[in-house]
């Protein structure tokens, strides 16, 4: 009994050894997740969540262009060394990354599409590499930006857009245009697409706050505004939202 015992050992054990190269272990990436595209002044930022725990992960890949179509990895956009990944990274816990997207030229008014892949290198895949796949690409316009101190008075790239009532208590937009109220804010872009963006959902008056963010409305024109001060604020214009909502 004890010699049968023994050689079933030896049986095994060889077994698994004619077969260990046959196993290969290769880990799977989290997909960035949350992912929203923000709009700059001649250029775009991305903000997303990621969480990646493996050996071989090495960073991120983002994809930019006019079509929201993108070959992996081929149309990836290189680091300033020529190669991928677009963003070095390192293994990290559930974290919200936002990045300025480098090495492209954005142009303000222009319609462009982005994403965002966990990408590494691995010697046991054919391919050399492991990307999680592109399932959605997002919408961005690049608009103007800048800063006013000619506050009551508000305007955005030289469009007078609405008027501060400290006294009382209001912000009231100028003639054609409309204001929608999002609260108080400790972050210009808290705030980039207009879910209601219908010209009922924008209001003849709006409660005047400092670090108050507005948006407001005319036609296809969007304008956002960030009152810093009684005299201060940070404005965005959009000229043509009607290819996207955002600003």
């Amino acid at each position: 009994m004890k010699k049968i015992f023994i050689f079933n050992i030896i049986a095994i054990f060889l077994f698994i050894s004619c077969n260990e190269e046959l196993i290969t272990i290769v880990d799977e990436y989290n997909s960035p997740y949350a992912v929203y595209a923000i709009p700059g002044d001649n250029k775009v930022s991305i903000s997303f969540w990621s969480g990646v725990i493996a050996s071989d992960f090495a960073g991120f890949n983002i994809y930019a262009g006019t079509s929201p179509n993108f070959t992996q990895p081929d149309n990836a956009i290189k680091n300033s060394s020529g190669a991928y990944p677009t963003i070095t990274g390192s293994n990290h816990t559930r974290t919200n990354f936002v990045r300025e997207i480098p090495n492209y030229t954005f142009n303000n008014g222009t319609l462009y599409y982005v994403a965002v892949t966990a990408y590494g290198t691995n010697d046991l895949v054919d391919n050399k590499y492991i990307e999680t796949t592109i399932n959605a690409t997002y919408p961005v316009i690049p608009r103007p930006e800048g800063t006013g101190n000619d506050a009551p008075a508000l305007s955005a790239n030289g469009n007078n857009v609405g008027n501060i009532d400290a006294a009382g208590g209001k912000v009231t937009p100028s003639s054609g245009w409309k204001v929608q109220y999002f609260g108080y804010q400790t972050n210009f872009n808290a705030v980039v697409i207009v879910t209601n963006n219908t010209d009922d959902a924008f209001d003849s008056e709006a409660v005047y706050s400092v670090n108050g963010l507005y948006i407001f409305k005319s036609g296809n024109q969007l304008a956002k505004i960030w009152i810093k001060s009684a005299t201060s604020y940070q404005w965005a214009y959009q000229a043509n939202a009607s290819q996207w909502w955002g600003i």
